[in-house]
């Protein structure tokens, strides 16, 4: 009983290390992603300013590819944010045509693995006519997660700690009072006063059955030891009868 009792301590401490554990997980992705879209967000309003003015010139007739002042606007917005490695406008086969980046003009977009987010250009029939793209380094966020999954740490650890404990105690805490209601229970003094009555009443009902079953067993006893099994009386001398009175006249 005591083995059986501390396997089972055991296996509900692991499942309540293991949610506290998955509980854990479950909040850094979470909170990764709302990282990641708060460091996209920033970065998107440059790009937006920089989709806005390129709109705004192809209202006016300028065609994308002839809007030179461009590159110093997207010079000055790169500048904004230190993570952000480049801006480019590219038009809507992928070409960049203007960067903060001059080593980048021409180039495809489709080709470049770097990371970064895109707002799209349109013109005044809501035709998209280029992309406005935002290449940042994505070291901002490994930082971003490497800080995240320290203070989860400091807070998950203890938790999963306090769990496994807590389970622990707990367990052996109502193990203790189940061994201690079953002793109680097995004690008929330490019964309510409704149930020794009962168990009174049983008991009497039973030596009652006992004594009848072995008063009967008696004077059945008696009955039968009063025959020989030959037939004779118990002196040992055959029965008399008419049939003896004849046989001797």
């Amino acid at each position: 009983m005591a083995r059986t009792t501390l396997g089972l301590i055991a296996v509900f401490a692991l499942i309540a290390a293991a949610c506290v554990a998955f509980g854990a997980y479950f909040s850094y992705v979470t909170l990764l992603n709302a990282h990641r879209s708060v460091i996209e967000a920033r970065f998107g309003i440059a790009a937006e300013r920089a989709a806005d003015v390129a709109e705004q010139a192809a209202s006016l007739g300028i065609a994308l590819p002839a809007q030179s002042t461009l590159t110093s606007l997207l010079d000055r917005e790169a500048r904004v944010e230190p993570a952000i490695r480049s801006m480019d406008l590219a038009d809507e086969h992928g070409i960049v045509l203007f960067s903060s980046d001059p080593a980048r003009v021409g180039i495809a977009e489709a080709q470049d693995g770097g990371r970064g987010l895109t707002r799209p250009v349109r013109n005044d029939l809501n035709e998209v006519i280029g992309h406005v793209v935002v290449r940042y380094d994505p070291q901002i966020l490994a930082a971003g997660a490497a800080a995240l999954g320290e203070d989860l740490k400091v807070i998950a650890l203890p938790a999963l700690i306090g769990a496994g404990v807590a389970t622990v105690v707990i367990g052996l805490l109502l193990a203790a009072l189940l061994r201690r209601a079953v002793r109680r229970a097995s004690d008929p003094r330490g019964w309510p006063p409704a149930a020794r009555a009962a168990l009174a009443a049983a008991d009497s009902i039973h030596r009652e059955a006992a004594g009848g079953s072995r008063s009967g067993n008696l004077s059945l006893g008696k009955s039968t030891s009063g025959k020989s099994p030959s037939g004779k009386s118990p002196s040992g001398k055959p029965p008399s009868g008419p049939a003896e009175s004849r046989r001797r006249a």
